[in-house]
C-alpha cells in the first residue's frame, strides 16, 4: 500500500508539472527594451544600442546609473539631440553617431543624459516654473557636457583618438550655423 501510494504521489506530481508547464512559458527577452530603456530603430541600431549600453553597465556605473535615471527612450532618427521636457526623456541619435564605434556611442548617450538631469533638477527645484534653455543648452552647457563624455570615454577604455578629439571640443559643436546659440535651426543642419 506504501509503494502504491508513493507511486501515486510521484505519478500525481509528474502530471502537475507537465500541466503547469503548458500554461507558465519562459519570459522572452524583448531586445527593445535594456533595462527600463525603450530602445526604436532597425535591428542592427538595436543591437549597437545593447552594446554601448552594455559597456556603460559594465564600465562605468555612474554613467551607465545617470543614463538610466534621465533616459526612457533611445530612438535612432536622422540628428543627433536630446528631447529632455518629453515624457520619458527621449535621446534621438543619428547613424553617424550611433555607429562611428561603441565607445563612442556610448559616451554620447551618457553626455546627453546629462542635458536630461539638468533639464529635470532645475524641473524639481522650481515646480511649475518653464526650464530656461541655457540651464540644459548652450554653448556652456555642451563644454560641461562636454568634460564628462571626456571622462566616461576614459572609463569604457575608449581608444586614444577618439579622448583626443573629444579634448578639443570647446562646446560650440551646437552651433552649427555659427549665429552665437545653438537651437532647432542648428538641430536640423546637424550631420551626427
Amino acid at each position: 500500500m506504501k509503494r502504491f501510494c508513493l507511486i501515486y504521489f510521484w505519478l500525481a506530481l509528474l502530471v502537475f508539472n507537465l500541466a503547469c508547464a503548458r500554461f507558465i512559458q519562459p519570459a522572452a527577452t524583448d531586445p527593445t527594451i535594456y533595462n527600463r530603456i525603450t530602445i526604436v530603430g532597425s535591428p542592427q541600431f538595436v543591437v549597437q544600442t545593447h552594446a554601448a549600453l552594455t559597456l556603460l553597465e559594465r564600465n562605468d556605473t555612474e554613467a551607465y546609473t545617470r543614463v538610466q535615471t534621465y533616459i526612457g527612450i533611445i530612438e535612432q532618427g536622422k540628428h543627433s539631440g536630446m528631447w529632455v521636457w518629453e515624457s520619458p526623456p527621449r535621446y534621438e541619435v543619428g547613424d553617424t553617431t550611433a555607429f562611428f564605434s561603441v565607445t563612442w556611442y556610448a559616451s554620447t548617450i551618457a553626455h546627453d543624459a546629462t542635458h536630461s538631469e539638468l533639464y529635470t533638477q532645475y524641473q524639481l527645484a522650481h515646480p511649475g516654473e518653464p526650464v530656461p534653455e541655457d540651464i540644459f543648452g548652450g554653448i556652456t552647457i555642451e563644454r560641461f557636457c562636454n568634460t564628462y563624455q571626456l571622462e566616461v570615454l576614459k572609463h569604457i577604455g575608449a581608444p586614444q583618438t577618439e579622448i583626443d578629439y573629444m579634448a578639443t571640443l570647446d562646446g560650440n559643436h551646437c552651433d552649427v550655423d555659427h549665429d552665437g546659440d545653438c537651437d532647432l535651426n542648428d538641430y536640423q543642419h546637424r550631420d551626427w
